[in-house]
């Protein structure tokens, strides 16, 4: 029995998956300033209010923190929980495990330069501007 090629994700389930993902990372800010929060007040050194909060703090601590996330999903498993939700992972070309160096470098552009994923509309190959520059290709995964 021959095996069947991956078809590559299209832009709705791309855009799902990667609205998932921004919803996570902001979540883990929102938890980590909490969590900040709450020991800065049990331990007595503070009071913090959200005036301490500065729109490139936050704004930094976002990118940070979703390129993080991003890169560690993509790295070790190719998935993250958008693409869990929406049945895809992320993969070099010949369906290998992204390159650690790669699986960064798209974190980061993903992160600075979401609106490169709409490349994926006129693509015919389905590509985002981010797997154009490393070389990479986001695949379902029920096809398997």
């Amino acid at each position: 029995m021959t095996a069947v090629p991956a078809r590559t994700a299209g832009v709705v389930s791309r855009m799902i998956a990667g609205v998932v993902d921004v919803a996570v990372a902001a979540g883990i800010v929102v938890g980590s300033y909490f969590a900040v929060t709450f020991f800065l007040f049990v331990v007595g050194w503070r009071r913090i209010e959200v005036d301490d909060l500065r729109w490139w703090m936050t704004t930094t601590s976002y990118l940070v923190v979703l390129t993080g996330y991003l890169f560690v999903c993509w790295a070790t498993s190719g998935r993250t929980v958008g693409c869990v939700t929406m049945g895809l992972r992320v993969t070099r070309h010949s369906g290998e495990r992204l390159h650690v160096v790669a699986a960064l470098v798209r974190a980061w552009l993903c992160a600075v330069f979401p609106i490169g994923l709409l490349w994926v509309a006129v693509s015919p190959s389905r590509s985002s501007l981010h797997d154009l520059v490393v070389r990479s290709r986001v695949v379902y995964t029920h096809d398997a």
